[in-house]
């Protein structure tokens, strides 16, 4: 068995990386798989440069500028999904119908720097609201971590206009008497995307071909074997999914999403760039494609494996 270190970098990346140890992916395929959180992002790619951990799961917006600025050999190999479904669902004042009734209005958010805020800003300004112009007030805490629940247990408490929160919370805001408002899911890099560098992958590509081929399989398994991932979803302690109504909707958000083919889209790639870009205006002109190396998904994709799972 060959040993990785892989650390996530938010909890919402855990259904996946529970899943597939538990549906026997990673054996099948020669790999002892270590997954943990790691949800401070300078530490995980510190933790990354160091050799302390081989791969992380996440960091898709911070490291464009250390490629463009440094040159450092970060590489995104794989990605799961290509649409903001965490953190899309708006709590909102009794008021508050539609996403354009946030005009004028106070918005809670993580951190305004984080991928939340930031997809926050990025969501309302497509919808023409413009967070600059103070058509919109983002508010963040001073703590270093603001949860889901507290924000939206302060839109009930009038703090704040709205928020925008994940599953299964949407359901625990409801259940506690908060309007819930559904939202387009905006195309964006998020959640389980495959980082590390291009030196460990030079000098452990038997490993990255294992890997790769354990993650579309992955997918597969989380895909085809319905209820026994929702068992295993329900059974994790880490998840703490409180019934079996929150773990169907993290099943059905999961299956709605999930690329059987782990390639990234442009347009989400477009949308997380624009999301460095506002972190570093100077990278303006950089490319963003020069951290993607989708080759050994490619590689799979061509041999016929992925298209054989299904079939």
């Amino acid at each position: 068995m060959r040993e990785l270190k892989i650390i996530y970098r938010s909890n919402s990346h855990a259904p996946f990386w529970v899943v597939a140890e538990k549906s026997g992916v990673w054996e099948k395929n020669g790999l002892k798989v270590d997954s943990s959180p790691q949800l401070v992002r300078q530490k995980a790619v510190e933790s990354l440069r160091k050799g302390e951990i081989d791969l992380i799961s996440g960091n898709h917006h911070n490291l464009y500028g250390r490629r463009a600025k440094r040159q450092e050999d970060f590489v995104h190999l794989a990605q799961l999904g290509n649409l903001w479904t965490d953190n899309h669902m708006v709590v909102a004042d009794p008021t508050i119908r539609t996403v354009k009734d946030l005009k004028g209005k106070k918005v809670a958010v993580d951190k305004l720097t984080s991928h939340a805020g930031l997809n926050a800003w990025l969501f309302l300004r497509q919808e023409g609201l413009d967070c600059d112009k103070g058509e919109v007030e983002l508010v963040q805490s001073d703590a270093d971590r603001w949860s889901n629940e507290d924000r939206w247990k302060g839109v009930l408490h009038g703090d704040y206009d709205a928020t925008f929160v994940d599953t299964p919370n949407n359901l625990r805001a409801a259940g506690a008497g908060a309007r819930v408002i559904d939202v387009r899911a905006m195309p964006m890099i998020r959640g389980v995307t495959i980082t590390t560098t291009m030196a460990y992958v030079r000098s452990h590509e038997d490993d990255i071909r294992r890997l790769m081929r354990g993650f579309v399989e992955g997918i597969h398994f989380f895909l085809t074997w319905k209820d026994e991932t929702m068992t295993i979803l329900g059974e994790a302690t880490r998840l703490a999914y409180r019934d079996s109504r929150e773990v169907e909707s993290i099943y059905n958000e999961w299956a709605g999403f999930l690329e059987r083919k782990p390639y990234p889209r442009p347009e989400a790639i477009a949308n997380v760039f624009t999301l460095a870009v506002r972190r570093d205006p100077e990278i303006e002109g950089f490319n963003p494609m020069a951290l993607w190396n989708t080759h050994y998904v490619r590689e799979l994709d061509d041999s016929g494996f992925i298209d054989s799972l299904y079939s």
